[in-house]
């Protein structure tokens, strides 16, 4: 694991009142504030627009194998959260959906802060 989880809500506050970065797809959006210290991964999918157990647990796994991958060394706390109930739970569409959010934030933050990433 090298990621650190959110904790509490004082770390899941500071990241939504002060966001260095937003980006939206159509399910999710993902927010994210430069720490200065470490990565730090945290989720907000609730049961009113996932509905099974196994469907969050499944985007959860899919989130942290690849952030963890594309933010690994990265100062920043992201937070993932659902915005939109998922109506046609398709596994191969929301894995690129969530591939391609994550992709693209990563771009957007190395556009404009290029000291994060190493």
């Amino acid at each position: 694991m090298s990621y650190k989880p959110l904790k509490g809500s004082n770390d899941f506050n500071e990241v939504f009142k002060n966001p260095s970065q937003k980006i939206d797809s159509e399910h999710f959006r993902a927010l994210t504030f430069i720490n200065n210290k470490e990565f730090k991964l945290g989720m907000i999918l609730p049961k009113k627009n996932i509905k099974l157990a196994v469907q969050r647990n499944f985007i959860k796994r899919t989130v942290r194998n690849l952030s963890a991958d594309v933010f690994s060394g990265a100062k920043i706390s992201l937070v993932l959260v659902s915005k939109k109930r998922v109506l046609h739970f398709k596994k191969d569409k929301l894995k690129k959906e969530l591939k391609d959010l994550i992709m693209n934030h990563k771009i957007k933050l190395n556009e404009e802060n290029n000291h994060i990433f190493n």
